[in-house]
């Protein structure tokens, strides 16, 4: 079909002018307030350095930067949410694995595609998990802890909801090591923690930042970590990966996202002001404390990473035949 010449030249000259608009407002970004939409409750380890972050941009900025917890199903609804928004980068989504990443299997099927229906600004950390205990709890070392866990089934094991890392980490041990534990879903790591420095619950399972503190202060113990690599901040922690099996890795990840279409322009001043903030000495100090590692990269970087750790799980899934009924 063909179409007349000026229709399409108006058509050429709309797209122009939107063209046009859209880098104006852009060049004048930001010029009000900047919404941080957090899918976990106030105070843990997402909602905390989506705080500390929020008052350096803020104060660099020159704009209020507000955080907006929407918690629940680990993280999926402020998801959505997000993606529905305008692309106008006033909404943004303190992402993490569990959305992201693992309820690609845990969930599915997602109201959204992790990849498509957001535009990517940058990867913010990686936080391991590690399993931690009450003090009383009758082990004391990596390898005491698993014993433990074969001579007693089915072990409760306190988790935060049904699509993070650590509560895949639980299903993944019990296919590749054999241990079987029961899940106890927690709204949130606080009254996790709290249950088990009461001794309400023998075990949990946490990103390490949300743990250190609990540990410096000898309310809880810990046994060893889910992730490849040893911490930096807990350097004598031993890994499952070098007493259990292979390659297991089971890391949680942050990461910083707009809605789809964003311009670029607009992703790149925000890209630029996570980076800056991340030296402020408030973010800095907090971030060294948790031990977590911060690869704050390009979005190209986040998408390659979110990607790969998405076919990571969808494969880990299918190669040990993972079922996540019971977890949701």
């Amino acid at each position: 079909m063909k179409y007349p010449v000026g229709l399409l030249r108006c058509v050429l000259a709309a797209l122009i002018v939107m063209a046009g608009a859209d880098m104006a407002r852009a060049d004048s970004y930001p010029t009000q307030a900047i919404h941080i939409v957090v899918g976990f409750e106030p105070g843990g380890n997402t909602d905390i350095p989506a705080r500390l972050f929020g008052n350096v941009i803020s104060r660099n900025l020159g704009v209020p930067v507000v955080v907006e917890n929407r918690p629940g199903a680990s993280g999926v609804p402020a998801a959505q949410y997000v993606s529905r928004s305008r692309p106008d980068g006033y909404t943004l989504l303190w992402a993490t694995s569990a959305s992201h990443s693992v309820a690609v299997v845990a969930m599915a099927p997602l109201p959204f595609d992790p990849v498509k229906d957001f535009t990517p600004i940058t990867l913010i950390s990686m936080d391991p998990n590690v399993i931690v205990g009450s003090l009383d709890f009758p082990a004391n070392s990596a390898q005491s802890l698993l014993d433990y866990l074969k001579a007693h089934p089915r072990t409760p094991i306190g988790t935060i909801g049904p699509a993070t890392s650590g509560r895949f980490a639980t299903e993944l041990m019990k296919a590749k090591l054999g241990i079987e534990m029961t899940p106890v879903p927690y709204k949130s790591t606080g009254p996790l923690l709290t249950d088990m420095a009461g001794g309400q619950i023998p075990l949990g399972i946490m990103g390490e930042s949300t743990a250190v503190p609990f540990l410096k202060d000898k309310r809880i113990k810990a046994f060893v970590l889910t992730s490849v690599k040893r911490s930096r901040i807990l350097p004598d922690l031993q890994t499952l990966d070098e007493i259990a099996s292979k390659g297991f890795d089971a890391v949680a990840w942050s990461a910083l996202f707009a809605p789809p279409n964003t311009p670029e322009p607009i992703i790149a001043r925000i890209n630029a002001a996570m980076k800056q903030a991340a030296q402020a000495p408030e973010v800095k100090k907090w971030l060294d404390d948790s031990g977590l590692q911060v690869p704050l990269g390009t979005p190209q970087e986040l998408t390659e990473f979110m990607q790969a750790d998405i076919d990571k799980w969808v494969k880990v899934a299918k190669d040990n035949h993972l079922s996540f009924n019971s977890a949701r």
